[in-house]
């Protein structure tokens, strides 16, 4: 006597439902990142010469932002026109662009 064993299928129909929720927050979370990461230096410029209310306030009660990465004529150019903010920034990885194009980062704080 023979016997075959048989797989019956059964798909749980929450188990799909599961699968494409996880697969949808992997991929917004991914690109997420990604366009954060691109949008970094917009971020900086932005806040440093177009600061929004929430910042302005934050600095207001003592916090001092870290401006990352940004070119050195963005700098001066913040530091001219946002004098009254001085005290509440900070500039790390300043970006120096040479006359042959070459760019110079700081690596100090």
């Amino acid at each position: 006597m023979q016997t075959q064993a048989s797989t019956i299928n059964v798909r749980n129909p929450n188990s799909n439902r599961t699968y494409q929720w996880i697969v949808a927050v992997a991929l917004v979370t991914t690109g997420i990142g990604q366009a954060a990461a691109a949008d970094d230096g917009d971020y900086y410029h932005d806040a440093l010469l177009n600061p929004s209310k929430a910042v302005l306030l934050a600095e207001h009660r003592g916090r001092v932002t870290i401006f990352d990465g940004l070119d050195e004529d963005v700098v001066d150019r913040a530091l001219d026109e946002q004098f009254e903010r001085i005290d509440h920034m900070m500039f790390i990885r300043t970006r120096h662009v040479q006359e042959d194009g070459v760019v110079a980062s700081d690596d100090d704080c």
